[in-house]
């Protein structure tokens, strides 16, 4: 591994490019996609000796970051290896193997076993679906705004929840359950309608990766990415469903940087 602070990593998504260098703490920011002038302007500041990209993104920034020959590696590997040392910072005890599952604009899911990673699954479902359903549902004009409205919102004032189709009380379900998302709008209240998106989107992402770990015999669902960044209505949807389905979830601190972490430390 590097020496910290050597090296700056950058993750380059189709929403965000991600920018990180780790040595006694993480630091760590957030730019818009294409936005090379602020990566640049960061990376003279740190004066890293090398520069290390992956994602979709990345041969932008190998093209356009003259100053530095940036090396690209691979974007899964980045991960598990960002993953494994946010992990090990916090304290956490990653099972073997386990479901590394990265939240950005769409959803993967990885399968990491010492030092084997592979994709077996995901979804299109993640932060550019919020994102794009927020703005027509709730004008929402970015992120941040979403998450907010979503913290002050009523999901059951939308989504038609078991409760609702059995009042009898005799559910064969706990009636707090959603059964259909968006079924009931009774309400259109911004606020109601981010919360009810939020629920629909982690419940499918947890369901969906939580069947691809029970196929794959793992127990242990690890989450990050930066659709998880300051999201609690989004994290405690995940967590929730990830438990009902008799898997234990764990969520990366500083998740949202992991494969610029990973990123910097391939460097």
């Amino acid at each position: 591994m590097p020496h910290p602070y050597s090296t700056a990593g950058i993750d380059a998504g189709a929403t965000l490019c991600k920018l990180a260098r780790f040595g006694d703490v993480i630091e760590a920011h957030r730019f818009g996609p294409t936005d090379v002038e602020s990566v640049r302007a960061q990376l003279k500041r740190w004066d890293p000796q090398s520069v290390t990209a992956t994602g979709g993104g990345a041969l932008r920034f190998h093209e356009s970051l003259s100053e530095w020959d940036v090396r690209i590696v691979p974007e899964f590997e980045a991960w598990a290896r960002g993953a494994t040392i946010l992990a090990e910072r916090s304290g956490q005890k990653l099972s073997d193997p386990y479901l590394l599952v990265s939240i950005g604009t769409g959803t993967s899911a990885l399968r990491v076993h010492d030092t084997e990673i592979q994709r077996i699954g995901g979804t299109a479902l993640g932060g550019g679906t919020l994102m794009g359903l927020g703005q027509l549902l709730t004008g929402a004009q970015n992120f941040e705004d979403l998450v907010a409205m979503a913290v002050r919102g009523d999901r059951s004032r939308v989504d038609l929840l078991v409760g609702d189709i059995y009042p009898g009380g005799d559910a064969p379900l706990p009636p707090e359950i959603n059964a259909a998302s968006f079924a009931k709008l009774d309400s259109r209240r911004p606020e109601d309608l981010a919360r009810a998106l939020m629920g629909m989107v982690g419940e499918n992402i947890a369901l969906i990766c939580s069947q691809v770990a029970r196929a794959a015999q793992i127990q242990t669902v690890v989450y990050g990415g930066t659709t998880l960044h300051q999201n609690k209505p989004l994290e405690d949807v995940i967590d929730w469903v990830t438990r009902a389905s008799g898997l234990a979830p764990e969520f990366l601190p500083d998740g949202a940087f992991c494969g610029a972490v990973g990123a910097a430390a391939m460097g």
